[in-house]
C-alpha cells in the first residue's frame, strides 16, 4: 500500500497557493489537522487529486497567479474578454486575476487588443492576449509546466444568442454528446466568435473533426480549429 505523504507547505507549493489556502483545501479533502508544533501531512493520492482539480504551478520568480493567467491566455488564440473569464479557467478569484493581468501588462507579457466581433452587427471588443515575443525561455518552460484546473465534464448551455444558428431545429433537444458534429458545423462556420469558443469548449474533437471533414467547409474554419488545438497541452 502507498503510504507516502506530503507536508502542507509542499502541498501549497504544488498548488501554487498560500499555506492557509492549502490548509482549507486539505480540510475539504478530509485530511485531519494536527496540534500546534506538528506539521500537517496529506497522502500523496489526495495531493494528486487536488492538483488535478485545482491546477498547479512550477517553482518560479513570478507569482503563481501570473503563471496561471499566462497559461489560460496561451491556450486562448481568440483571446479572453475579461478578467472574470480568465479567472474562471485559471481557478482564481476575479480580483486576483485582475491584479495578475495588470502586473503582466506592465511587464509587457500580455496585452489588450481591439478585436472586431461579428455577432449580429460588427462591434469592437477589447480582449486579452499573450505577448509571447517578450517571453524568455525560462518563462516559456514554466507556463508549459503549469497545470490548469480540470474542466467540468458537463458542457455549458448553448447561449441564447446562438440559438438563431439552428433556425430549422428544436434547440431545446440539441445535445453536444449526440448532435455534436451537426452543432459544430453550424457554430464553426458562423461569423461569431462566441459560436467558435462555445463549440471548441463543449463539443468533442471527434465530432469537430467529422464536421470539418464535410464538403464545403472553409479553409479558414479548419485553420481556426487547428490553431486552437495546437495551443493546447
Amino acid at each position: 500500500m502507498d503510504t507516502r505523504v506530503v507536508a502542507a507547505p509542499e502541498v501549497a507549493r504544488a498548488l501554487g497557493v498560500s499555506l492557509p489556502t492549502a490548509h482549507k483545501a486539505l480540510d475539504r479533502a478530509g485530511v485531519p489537522r494536527v496540534g500546534r508544533g506538528h506539521t500537517r501531512v496529506a497522502p500523496e493520492g489526495v495531493v494528486k487529486t487536488l492538483v488535478a482539480e485545482r491546477g498547479s504551478t512550477p517553482p518560479s520568480d513570478r507569482d503563481p497567479a501570473d503563471l496561471r493567467v499566462l497559461a489560460v491566455l496561451s491556450h486562448s488564440p481568440l483571446g479572453q474578454a475579461s478578467a472574470r473569464s480568465v479567472a474562471s479557467r485559471a481557478g482564481l478569484s476575479p480580483t486576483t486575476t485582475s491584479r495578475a493581468l495588470q502586473r503582466l501588462a506592465v511587464d509587457r507579457l500580455v496585452e489588450q487588443r481591439d478585436l472586431v466581433v461579428p455577432s449580429g452587427r460588427a462591434r469592437h471588443e477589447k480582449r486579452w492576449f499573450v505577448n509571447t515575443p517578450a517571453w524568455l525561455q525560462p518563462l516559456v518552460d514554466q507556463v508549459r509546466s503549469t497545470r490548469l484546473p480540470r474542466r467540468k465534464v458537463q458542457p455549458s448551455p448553448l447561449p441564447v444568442a446562438l440559438h438563431h444558428l439552428f433556425w430549422n431545429a428544436d434547440v431545446t433537444t440539441l445535445d453536444p454528446a449526440v448532435d455534436g458534429s451537426y452543432m459544430a458545423g453550424r457554430l464553426l462556420e458562423a461569423p461569431d466568435i462566441r459560436a467558435w469558443t462555445w463549440a471548441l469548449a463543449n463539443i468533442s474533437r471527434v465530432d469537430i473533426k467529422t464536421a470539418l471533414g464535410r464538403r464545403g467547409v472553409k479553409p479558414a474554419t479548419r485553420a481556426l480549429v487547428e490553431n486552437w488545438w495546437a495551443d493546447e497541452h
